[in-house]
């Protein structure tokens, strides 16, 4: 990736260069690549990619606030009520969205971080050999 800042006359020979154009047929493939994909398949590669991508906002801060910090403030000052009806909230929600394998195993290994040991193994003994999960009241 070409991070730097260019000129006019050293981005005409950049744009020239056969790096770039190896980039510019790789991009090329992977659109029409995406292109042939069902709408849901394409939408949880994308989703993927780009929670690959994600920064978690700046460093140092940022004046304006992002996603990540306004959520992990509003987690900060949230009472527990609160959390509990809006997490719940989210999973249900993110439950049929297009989240990439990634994400989703993200997301379940924060949630199973909560979980003291004996809780952990009392919740595995309610998982079937085929990975159902066998509904009997809370665990």
């Amino acid at each position: 990736m070409i991070n730097e800042s260019l000129n006019a006359h050293e981005m005409a020979a950049r744009l020239g260069s056969a790096e770039y154009r190896v980039r510019r047929e790789w991009a090329h493939a992977a659109w029409a690549a995406l292109d042939c994909c069902a709408p849901q398949d394409r939408a949880v590669v994308l989703a993927d990619h780009l929670a690959r991508l994600e920064t978690g906002g700046p460093a140092l801060g940022d004046l304006l606030g992002t996603v990540t910090a306004d959520a992990l403030f509003w987690a900060d000052v949230a009472p527990v009520h609160e959390l509990t009806a809006y997490g719940v909230a989210a999973l249900d929600r993110l439950r049929d969205l297009p989240l990439g394998l990634d994400t989703r195993k993200r997301l379940f290994a924060r949630l199973w971080g909560t979980f003291d040991p004996l809780d952990r193994q009392a919740f595995l003994t309610r998982v079937d050999p085929e990975g159902r999960f066998l509904r009997r009241g809370a665990a």
